[in-house]
């Protein structure tokens, strides 16, 4: 026989769900079922809604239903070896006094045998039992406000012992603290005092007029050989001081040589780029497809060599170079050294002025990078191994950012050229 379901317990929905679900159920059910409610909602404006959705066989009821079952299983199946309403009324009488009166009340309220009169007297019993529960809560509050307000009391008054008790034993930690101190201090007087007269005592009797002058004697040779060793370290000291000048003023003309040195390299380099550029100028075929008939450095035949491994144009012919740091007063050279080679020496500066943005829409046009390590940041560097080892592209670090120097590391780049 089917069991009754929810939409047909005919005024008994608020009981069931008064009874048999609570506030934090309700409100885990409410978004199952899809219940809309404003969010300062209160309990009883919940417990309203699911009434009303307990009385209309849709989904909502379902899935309470369905909630109600699962949580009193055990009940239902108790409740279904009854047969009659005295064998129901004997198990309901039974739960009930056990305290289990919300599985019991749906077991009930379940059961296909249990009669319209079974019904209407578990109903009254669960009625009176509620307005017993309600006439006891506010009881229990009156009690339960009364017990609060004296343990606010009792707590307050032990807290003030409490602190009255703290006080009282911080006083006394103090005074021992105190009382501590002071016999430390005169037990230390004392045993000074003692250890002074046990000393003075070993003194006189012990230690004789001849020890007393051999000791001064022995602190005399020690002071004399002291300040001999003082004479000799003081000498010591201004012969290093001597010495460490002299290598000072020798590093000084050191580096004004170096200086020197460096400007008339830097001023060969210069005479040779111009010297450079005035033979290219002299090379009757410069910069004329296939009429150039010398052994000359200077792009002559552009793109007409029939055989270009014996071909005495540079490789680097048509070629896109970028120089990355260096001196920025240098790059009209840079570029000028370049076209000797007969290519195209783009210039950025490491990122001085210039940002890594530009650095990379440079690398994009270059067939081939050079960086001088004496004159480049850090993370320019690495930027530059990062991006040409993705790029695939070849990189040489120059030993420094000189003419000279960029022209070697072009002639490496002219010699491995493909």
């Amino acid at each position: 026989m089917l069991k009754r379901n929810l939409w047909e317990l005919t005024d008994y929905h608020c009981p069931v769900v008064g009874t048999c679900l609570s506030n934090a159920e309700l409100r885990k059910l409410t978004t199952r079922v899809g219940l809309m409610l404003p969010e300062n909602a209160t309990d009883y404006e919940r417990h309203g809604a699911f009434v009303s959705l307990s009385r209309h066989p849709e989904r909502p009821a379902r899935v309470i239903q369905k909630y109600l079952d699962k949580k009193f299983a055990r009940q239902l199946k108790r409740f279904a070896a009854a047969k009659t309403d005295d064998a129901i009324w004997e198990l309901w009488t039974t739960m009930a006094d056990a305290g289990d009166i919300p599985g019991a009340f749906w077991s009930v309220m379940r059961h296909p045998l249990a009669s319209p009169t079974m019904l209407a007297q578990v109903y009254g019993e669960v009625h009176m039992l509620s307005h017993l529960v309600g006439a006891s809560t506010r009881a229990d509050l009156r009690r339960l406000t009364e017990a609060q307000a004296q343990v606010e009391r009792l707590t307050g008054a032990l807290a003030e012992r409490k602190r009255v008790l703290r006080e009282a034993v911080a006083v006394w930690k103090r005074r021992n603290l105190e009382l501590d101190r002071q016999l430390s201090v005169e037990r230390t007087r004392r045993e000074q005092a003692e250890r002074e007269r046990l000393s003075l005592r070993e003194v006189l009797e012990n230690r004789a007029v001849v020890e007393l002058e051999r000791d001064r004697e022995a602190l005399l040779h020690q002071l004399q050989d002291m300040s001999d060793r003082a004479v000799q370290a003081e000498a010591t000291t201004r012969r290093q001081a001597t010495l460490i000048e002299n290598a000072y003023r020798e590093e000084s003309a050191l580096r004004r040589e170096l200086d020197q040195r460096d400007q008339e390299v830097r001023a060969l380099e210069l005479a040779l780029l111009e010297s450079m550029g005035g033979t290219a100028d002299s090379c009757g075929g410069a910069g004329k497809a296939g009429s150039c008939d010398k052994n000359c450095a200077g792009p002559s035949c552009a793109q007409s060599c029939q055989s270009p491994e014996s071909c005495p144009c540079p490789r680097l012919r048509g070629k896109c170079v970028l120089y990355v740091g260096g001196q920025t007063g240098l790059r009209g050279q840079y570029r000028q050294l370049g076209q000797r080679f007969g290519c195209e020496v783009l210039h950025h500066d490491g990122g001085l002025e210039q940002s890594g943005q530009h650095l990379r829409q440079l690398l994009s046009r270059a067939d081939a990078v050079v960086c001088p390590v004496d004159c480049v940041s850090h993370d320019a560097c690495a930027t530059v191994k990062r991006l040409c080892k993705n790029a695939s592209k070849p990189v040489l670090f120059a030993r420094s950012s000189g003419l000279s120097s960029l022209a070697s590391s072009l002639t490496e780049l002219d010699r491995t050229c493909q």
